[in-house]
């Protein structure tokens, strides 16, 4: 009877054990996503003395890729409006008429911007230059930050800009993004992806002889009546055309124009900083000065010093691998 007993008493106590847990883990996770970022990435902490230099932020196809996607989206804002509202001005030709010429020309845009955005950029932009776009504990902290500094409960981190140029030679990557350039990546894609599966629902409405590949990706023509697909199609053109404007004012703000620089030219002058940082120090000799650390990184007489403590000194300065 005893050990029965014991074993009905062990289940709620291990129930409440497990949502005591989850609890205690929910609490850290939300006082981590309010600590400040510098409390929790020593790669922060390394801006004040790191070496400037520049580094390649943006490859020649993730450039190229961008601005060939602008002009894209300018195209098909233009014709858009023009087959929207009748005014077909520059798109007339001869015979064919302003409606044919810019549904065409809206037509295999749309295609071309769909290809650029789905592969095309995020290759060269996630695989390649390495600019992260998944959510991260940093992407959160920041948001906290800028959030509360912006309705006054606290002031802006006045490391924020560096960190955003602060570049990580041991993993090669961006420490920092602004929590927008993420949250545009992802619904600049999701709303282009839905404009593309509305219009070619309408046009599989409108083809007298629709091809195997119009009625395939044309498939909400059989969920949606064709006025239903023609107003979402034009409220997600106007909130994406607002949002693009929006990116092109943030890049345009003085702040940000090394930023935008790069976008033509590549580089920008960043921050060097290491992951491996504390690793590295941690069981290191020390000398007359204390122990060597990456943050020394700006001090000509440390760095000498640590020249003595043979291997500790690729911890503290950045090499050339």
């Amino acid at each position: 009877m005893s050990g029965t007993t014991d074993d009905a008493g062990e289940s709620p106590a291990g129930e409440t054990g497990g949502t005591s847990s989850l609890l205690d883990r929910g609490r850290q996770l939300w006082r981590t996503a309010r600590s400040d970022i510098i409390e929790t990435d020593d790669r922060v902490a390394q801006l004040e003395t790191a070496e400037r230099r520049p580094v390649e932020r943006h490859s020649l196809g993730n450039r190229l890729s961008h601005w060939i996607q602008a002009i894209l989206f300018f195209l098909l804002l233009w014709t858009g409006l023009a087959i929207w509202s009748g005014n077909y001005f520059l798109l007339e030709s001869g015979i064919w008429g302003g409606y044919y010429v810019a549904f065409g020309i809206h037509m295999w845009t749309g295609i071309l911007i769909v290809a650029i955005t789905f592969v095309v950029f995020p290759y060269y932009y996630v695989l390649v230059d390495k600019h992260h776009q998944l959510l991260e504990m940093a992407d959160i902290q920041v948001s906290f930050d800028i959030a509360e500094a912006f309705v006054g409960l606290k002031k802006y981190m006045p490391y924020y800009h560096d960190a955003r140029r602060a570049y990580d030679e041991d993993e090669g990557d961006w420490i920092a993004h602004h929590p927008m350039q993420k949250t545009f990546f992802w619904w600049i894609a999701i709303f282009i992806g839905i404009l593309a599966l509305t219009g070619f629902g309408m046009y599989r409405e409108m083809a007298t002889e629709s091809t195997w590949w119009i009625d395939a990706l044309g498939f909400m023509a059989g969920w949606l009546a064709f006025e239903t697909l023609k107003q979402i199609h034009l409220l997600l053109a106007f909130i994406t055309a607002v949002m693009v404007l929006f990116h092109i004012y943030f890049a345009a703000l003085p702040s940000n124009w090394d930023v935008l620089k790069s976008m033509v030219f590549g580089d920008v002058d960043a921050f060097i900083v290491h992951s491996e940082h504390e690793e590295s120090t941690g069981d290191q000799p020390t000398t007359g000065d204390g122990p060597a650390t990456a943050a020394d990184g700006g001090q000509a007489e440390k760095r000498e010093s640590d020249v003595t403590t043979g291997d500790a000194t690729r911890g503290g300065e950045p090499t050339d691998e």
